[in-house]
Order: structure tokens, then C-alpha cells, then sequence
């Protein structure tokens, strides 16, 4: 369902802070023009606002900040490392441009959106040869930055002092030189980054090592690559996607055996530009492409879940919100901004969805057992991507001395010492009925304790034996002198 819109020829990024969620960046893209042949760069911040009764215009949040070159990649990061407790200015995180001269751009979102007073801008280096279009931060550390360009340069970005960042390069650049177009950091390993680019070649960087640690490509394919995405869920497994028209294909690999592609995914008719796997649900990846169609895959069985409206041109750019779930925005060349909710589909969208998706399934949950015993489940929180679902048993104790005695009551019956465990009771008993009751209940372990039971109670049980007897016989003797029959009439 197609919920809000912005009228921009612009590539985004979400916001990846909770208390920020419902912002978006927009920073005018490159090799794109409008109906106003307007040549100038301009960022904004979005507040998508679902409040029910809102417009369906996205509405900016701040001003609009001036950028000297446009922007081939938008990247949205966490507060700084360093800047986390001591930097206020920063509580929105740090946007990235990568531009089309080859420099990176750093700006305040929180001064953009008029949070706080001074220069949007914190930095602008150039260090590429050329058009920057890959560019990705750590989900594990915000101030890095991998950044990739033109001649297979790659470079990691250290942020923890923006003004001035430090600059290195992950390992030797490799061969055959190739336009870098995707960077990716592994969502579950740190130092794990992955780039892809016009080649068709794929490599995957150890920082830790300094040095690729693996390269694949298809041998039957050797088309350029547009962009990559690694598996959220999975550490091993990432997909890249074609933008050849003659195979536009989506290819996932596992790392384990990287010698050819563990699956392909076919669905678009002509070459794809946008890549992204849902964060909150490795069973849905997004894709956009050449041919007008923006699918949601499930890469599990290669399928395709459903398919968002067609626009009037090409969808550039597609990406899951970090912190909404079900929420997802596209960029296209005819202009607009879209953000599209996949939880409401309604009859006259291109295709509901054929599975509920994750984030509906019960993140918590718990089942009393017998014992006092609880067990309960529970989802890693959002901000420790590492960590996996637990399952843990408790101990319930909510009368600690019931179940004292409980228990107490167990073992003598396990062992088979009720009788003492009554006399116990009498001589601990100071109450004098419930020692009563403890005495009676005593004698029903006795070896004759009907006997003892009547003598308990007063009876004796020889004379009442006696007695019973007579009766008995009283009843069974017979009447000397019976009455005469009855006459016939």
C-alpha cells in the first residue's frame, strides 16, 4: 500500500536510530534530471508521519542543505563510537554522500533537521579517482564507513572524529581492475565486507587480515554486477543481482562453497538496479529493475511473494526501513520518492503477499509447567544483530514455605516414611486440634489400624464385636409360637 510520497529525483536513506525511525534523507541523485532542468545537489530529511488524517506528501523536517556535486549512494549511520556520550550535535547519527567526483561528504542530520544550531556539513574529502557508487556503514561500529569507486578502490572511513576522518584501504586492490558498485558489511561478523562490481567478480574482505579472503564470480555469467546484500539471518550467504538486460538475474551464494552459485532467482525481463534483504525477515528481499517492476522475493524457495505498482519510470533505488517494519521506500527516474507499507495490500495494487511475513510472529512468549517451573522464549533485541533466540526454564516460588512443606511431604512418601513424617508433625504441632489430626492421620500407617482407629475414638472393639454378635443371633432365632394361618374363605 502506497502511503507516502516525495516529488525528488533523489537516492535515500533511512534512519537506523530507534528514536529517529521515521526519518528519511534524500540527496538529489546523479545522471538524473527533472521536468525543471534544475542542475543543482540539495539533501533533505523527511518525517514520514502515519498519523491517520496525514497527508500522503511526506513532509521535510528542517531545511534543505546545498551540495556541490549530486549523489551516486545516500548512507545513513549510527552515533559515532567515540561521540556516543560526550557529543550531542551527533544524537542523529551522520549522513554519507558518495558523489560523482569521487569525494565523500559528511553531514549533521541533526542541525539539517534544525535539532540544534550550526554547519550541516562536517567534513568533504575526496580520495577517489572517480564516481563513488558503493557505500555502506557498520552495523557493529557506526564510525566506519566503507566507501567504493572506480579502479577497484575501496577505502574504510574511520568517523570517530568526523571533521577530520582517517582514510585506509582494506587490503591490496584487486584484479582484473573493475568499477566497484555495491559495498555491503557482513550484519553478523565486523570485520567481514563484502564489494561487488561491473566485472562481475565479488570479493570478500577480512579487515583483521588486511586482504581479500575470496573472490566468485560465474564463469557462465561474467555480466557486471549492480548491487549486493548480504543474508541477515545467515553469515555465510549473500546474493548479488545482474544489471545486463540479457540475463537479469538475482544469484546467491554460500561461502562455504563458492565455487558456483547456490541458487538463481528469475523474475525481472530486463537488467536489475536495487537490491535489499529485510532486515527484520530473511525471507524477503526487495528488487527493482530496467523492465518498471519492483518484486518481493522469498529466496528461500526462489518465488516471488509479491509485486508493488508500476511507476512511469524505472525504480533506481529500493530499501527496507532498519527500524519499521514493513515499511520500504523507492526511488524513481520520473521523479518521486514512495514509501510503501507490504503489511496493507489492497485490490488494486500489482500483488498481495502470499505469506505473513516475520516481524507478526510473537517475539516473546512463556508456558507454566508442573513443579513451578516457567519456560519462556524471546527474540535477540534489535541493537545486538549477533546475538540468537534464547530459551530458558525458571524456577517459580511464589509461597516459599508451602513449597518447603511440599516438598517435605515428597520425599516421605518417596521413601516411604510417612509414619514418621505424622510423628514429626505431632511432636512439632503445638496447636493441640492439629496435633489431633496428625495422631489420626498417624494411625492409618499402623499395621491393625481399624482396630486402633475405634480404640482411638472410644470403642472397644472386642465388646462391640461381642455385641454385633448377639444381635446376630436374636435376629435368627425363631418364634416359638407362631400365629395360626390364615382361614379360607
Amino acid at each position: 500500500m502506497l502511503l507516502k510520497t516525495a516529488k525528488r529525483s533523489a537516492t535515500v536513506a533511512w534512519s537506523p536510530l530507534n528514536n529517529h525511525r521515521g526519518l528519511i534523507a534524500c540527496g538529489t541523485v546523479a545522471n538524473a534530471i527533472d521536468d525543471s532542468f534544475e542542475t543543482t545537489a540539495d539533501l533533505e530529511v523527511f518525517a514520514v508521519d502515519f498519523a491517520a488524517g496525514s497527508s500522503n506528501q511526506m513532509s521535510a523536517k528542517g531545511g534543505v542543505v546545498k551540495s556541490q556535486e549530486r549523489f551516486h549512494q545516500l548512507a545513513w549511520g549510527g552515533v559515532p563510537v567515540a561521540a556516543s556520550g560526550a557529543a550531542p550535535t551527533l544524537s542523529h547519527g551522520i549522513l554519507a554522500g558518495g558523489m560523482v567526483d569521487g569525494s565523500i561528504g559528511l553531514w549533521n542530520p541533526a542541525i539539517i533537521t534544525k535539532e540544534v544550531e550550526g554547519e550541516a556539513l562536517l567534513s568533504s574529502a575526496k580520495k577517489h579517482k572517480g564516481p563513488v557508487r558503493g557505500l555502506d556503514f557498520n552495523l557493529f561500529k557506526p564510525n566506519l564507513l566503507a566507501s567504493g569507486a572506480t579502479e577497484s578502490e575501496i577505502l574504510i572511513w574511520d568517523l570517530t572524529t568526523p571533521t577530520t576522518p582517517n582514510v585506509y584501504t582494506p587490503g591490496q586492490a584487486t584484479h582484473p581492475v573493475m568499477d566497484i558498485t555495491c559495498v555491503a558489511w557482513n550484519p553478523k561478523v565486523e570485520h567481514i565486507l563484502a564489494s561487488t562490481g561491473s566485472s562481475g567478480t565479488s570479493v570478500v574482505w577480512d579487515l583483521r587480515q588486511k586482504r581479500p579472503v575470496i573472490s566468485f564470480t560465474d564463469s557462465a555469467t561474467k555480466t557486471s554486477r549492480s548491487a549486493l546484500a548480504w543474508n541477515p539471518e545467515v553469515a555465510t550467504q549473500v546474493i548479488v543481482a545482474s544489471d545486463d538486460d540479457s540475463t537479469p538475474i538475482l544469484q546467491m551464494w554460500d561461502l562455504r562453497n563458492a565455487h558456483a552459485p547456490a541458487k538463481t532467482l528469475q523474475g525481472h525481463t530486463r537488467g536489475i538496479l536495487g537490491l535489499s534483504w529485510c532486515p527484520n525477515d530473511s525471507s524477503m528481499l526487495l528488487t527493482c529493475g530496467k523492465d518498471s517492476r519492483t518484486l518481493c522475493w522469498n529466496p528461500n524457495d526462489s518465488s516471488i511473494m509479491c509485486e508493488l505498482p508500476a511507476n512511469a519510470n524505472w525504480n533506481f533505488n529500493v530499501q527496507w526501513s532498519p527500524r519499521l517494519p514493513a515499511i520500504l521506500s523507492t526511488s524513481s527516474f520520473d521523479g518521486t520518492v514512495s514509501v510503501y507499507s507490504l503489511t496493507d495490500t489492497g485490490s488494486g495494487q500489482a500483488g498481495g503477499a502470499v505469506q505473513a511475513p516475520g516481524w507478526l510472529k510473537r517475539p516473546a512468549g512463556a508456558a507454566f509447567g508442573f513443579g513451578g517451573q516457567l519456560v519462556t522464549f524471546s527474540k535477540p533485541p534489535a541493537d545486538a544483530p549477533a546475538s540468537r533466540p534464547a530459551v530458558k526454564v525458571h524456577k517459580i516460588v511464589t509461597e516459599p514455605e508451602f513449597l518447603g512443606k511440599a516438598d517435605e511431604l515428597d520425599q516421605a512418601v518417596t521413601a516411604g516414611t510417612l509414619k514418621g513424617f505424622c510423628e514429626a508433625k505431632i511432636d512439632s504441632c503445638g496447636d493441640a486440634d492439629a496435633a489431633e489430626e496428625w495422631r489420626f492421620l498417624h494411625i492409618l500407617f499402623e499395621q491393625d489400624a481399624r482396630r486402633r482407629l475405634m480404640n482411638h475414638v472410644g470403642f472397644n472393639a472386642d465388646s462391640i464385636s461381642d455385641e454385633v454378635l448377639a444381635l446376630k443371633l436374636e435376629d435368627l432365632k425363631l418364634d416359638e409360637h407362631p400365629p395360626p394361618p390364615p382361614k379360607k374363605k
